[in-house]
């Protein structure tokens, strides 16, 4: 390298950069002028990097967690069905019974459901799902108010304006409790 370019620098002929010639005294490579020394031969060229690749590992455990959390937190509520005698095919002339009949007929375990949710059970409050269980029950077994042994059937008067969640909660009830036949009329709240 000529002692006039060492130490100085010199635009690249292909790109551009400004490059800077080495200020130590080499004695591999002697250039005169400038011209020479553009046409040295410079690597610009960078060590081969390892392509980057992202690892999954980390969002298949994050997405299994949100699998498990989802599926631990839903609600899996049991839905409730009440059993339908089958119709009979010789009864095909089936009589409706109104209301009074069926309020007058012994057979029947009577439960009034006022518009603020209240429940009775022959006249008598059961306040808690407890109560109208216990109550249902001990109609069922002949035990309540009028000494009536057996009782299978459920009337359930509700009016109009009562809660439907308070009426199921009615039929579940008698269902529970083994109620054959289960009726359901809506009543105004001054027939109570």
């Amino acid at each position: 390298m000529a002692d006039n370019l060492r130490g100085t620098s010199g635009p690249c002929p292909a790109c551009g950069h400004v490059v800077a010639f080495d200020a130590s005294t080499s004695t591999d490579m002697s250039v005169e002028t400038v011209e020479e020394a553009q046409n040295v031969p410079i690597s610009f060229t960078r060590p081969e990097m390892p392509e980057e690749v992202m690892d999954m590992t980390p969002m298949v455990d994050v997405v299994f967690q949100l699998l498990i959390f989802f599926m631990m937190t839903a609600a899996f509520s049991l839905q409730k069905a009440l059993e339908m005698p089958p119709s009979d095919n010789q009864e095909k002339t089936a009589q409706a019974q109104t209301l009074e009949e069926l309020e007058n007929e012994s057979d029947f375990v009577i439960v009034r459901i006022d518009r603020d949710n209240n429940i009775t059970v022959d006249g008598e409050d059961a306040p808690s799902d407890q109560e109208l269980l216990n109550k249902l029950r001990e109609a069922k077994l002949g035990q309540l108010g009028q000494g009536v042994p057996g009782r299978t059937g459920l009337l359930v008067l509700a009016d109009p304006q009562c809660r439907h969640e308070t009426v199921v909660k009615a039929l579940d009830a008698g269902n529970a409790v083994g109620m054959e036949r289960i009726r359901l009329a809506t009543v105004e709240d001054t027939a109570f």
